[in-house]
């Protein structure tokens, strides 16, 4: 499991950056990202959006894995 955080502060309305934000995933574009969960979503006391999110992926191996693994 791989996990981070990331912050971004975005010029447009609120309105349009959480759509997009929220709608992200999945998507056709990658087709790897199979299903989003919300853990966790809340405001702090400046405004700001906290989501802790878990994704669920299909991601291959890559060869040298795969040869090593057979």
């Amino acid at each position: 499991m791989k996990i981070w955080s990331t912050e971004h502060v975005f010029s447009y309305p609120w309105e349009t950056v959480i759509k997009a934000a929220m709608r992200k995933y999945p998507n056709p574009m990658n087709p790897n990202v199979i299903g989003v969960d919300v853990l966790d979503r809340s405001l702090d006391a400046d405004g700001r959006l906290h989501s802790h999110r878990l994704l669920s992926t299909e991601w291959g191996l890559p060869a040298i894995v795969r040869a090593v693994s057979h």
